[in-house]
Order: C-alpha cells, then sequence, then structure tokens
C-alpha cells in the first residue's frame, strides 16, 4: 500500500466587506460579477501547499460561495428591506461596526442599570401609515435596518415587556435608538 502523505488543506477564500456589493442581491439573476482582485493575504503562505490548478467548474461554483457559518453576518431581507442583526462576541461587533455606515437605523438592546445586552428581541417597524415595514427577530444586542425616508415607529420586545420609540429616516446621518429593560 502506497504511504499516506500529508496534504495541506485548501485555504478558505477571505472576503472584506470593501469588497461586499453595497446593494442586497437581486431577486433575478444578473450577469455574472467579476472575480474580486488578488490580494496580498490570499497569497499561499510559506510552507503550504500551491494551489490546485484552474477548473473552469470551479469558477462556475465560486459564483454560489457562501463563507463559512460564523465568517460573516447575514444580510436578511424584508419586504425589500435589508436589515441585519448580533454583536453577541467580539467578533460580531466588530463585523457590524464594519457595516454600520450601509445601513440608517441602528438599534441597541440593554438591560437598564448593569448595561448587559439582551438578545432575541422581536423588532417591528410601522411606517406612518401604521403598516408594517419591517418584523424580525434581533440576533443580539444590535439591529441595524436601511429604510426609505420617512417617519417610523419601532417597537421592541423582550424580556415580557414591549417598548415603542419614534425615528424620522432621512439625510445622510444614521438615526440611533436605544432601547433598556429593566
Amino acid at each position: 500500500m502506497p504511504a499516506e502523505r500529508d496534504v495541506a488543506p485548501r485555504p478558505v477564500p477571505k472576503v472584506r466587506y470593501e469588497d461586499l456589493p453595497p446593494d442586497p442581491p437581486a431577486l433575478f439573476p444578473t450577469a455574472p460579477q467579476p472575480a474580486p482582485k488578488a490580494r496580498y493575504e490570499d497569497s499561499p503562505q510559506p510552507g503550504s501547499a500551491p494551489p490546485p490548478p484552474y477548473s473552469a467548474d470551479e469558477e462556475e461554483a465560486g459564483n454560489d460561495w457562501q463563507p463559512p457559518p460564523g465568517e460573516l453576518l447575514d444580510i436578511q431581507n424584508y419586504r425589500g428591506i435589508r436589515y441585519v442583526s448580533g454583536g453577541i462576541g467580539e467578533g460580531e461587533r466588530a463585523e457590524l461596526n464594519a457595516l454600520s455606515s450601509r445601513f440608517n437605523l441602528r438599534l441597541l438592546f440593554a438591560m437598564q442599570g448593569s448595561g448587559s445586552y439582551v438578545a432575541d428581541v422581536r423588532v417591528s417597524i410601522r411606517d406612518q401609515r401604521g403598516e408594517l415595514a419591517l418584523v424580525a427577530e434581533s440576533k443580539g444586542p444590535w439591529f441595524f435596518a436601511d429604510l426609505p425616508s420617512g417617519a417610523y415607529t419601532v417597537e421592541a420586545e423582550a424580556e415580557g415587556q414591549v417598548q415603542r420609540q419614534t425615528v424620522r429616516i432621512g439625510g445622510a446621518a444614521q438615526s440611533r435608538l436605544n432601547f433598556y429593560w429593566r
């Protein structure tokens, strides 16, 4: 039987926030996007195995590539409104800080006094006519949304309590609301 040789694992492609598209993916397929430019951090490390030869099949599969779970927060879409939540741990907070400029509403959920973060908050946002613009469950203490300009009522439910605040979205500035529970 031939001796087994050590094979270095294939490197996982790195994705930088700057390389993410500014808008959510289209609902209908479009022309393939060009591959991101190679960067220094993409080059093989000394002592690592060279990358496998190029294959056109891999390029097609690469168009559908998704990062492994836990590496990037998942930007959600509810009726055309993009949102993302998280902030549990320093890694998620760093990712959210990097994504922050893409959203015009930032919510924070915490306990009054201790400042301990609150997760699993049900978020409902209604427009000025009272119609639901967004309904979601926040996976962490930070929740970002990208809403059209206008006036909204934000309702947050956690710890058996419901809180409401109003906000006006417009212009380039990000609106911030903090919700504290007792």
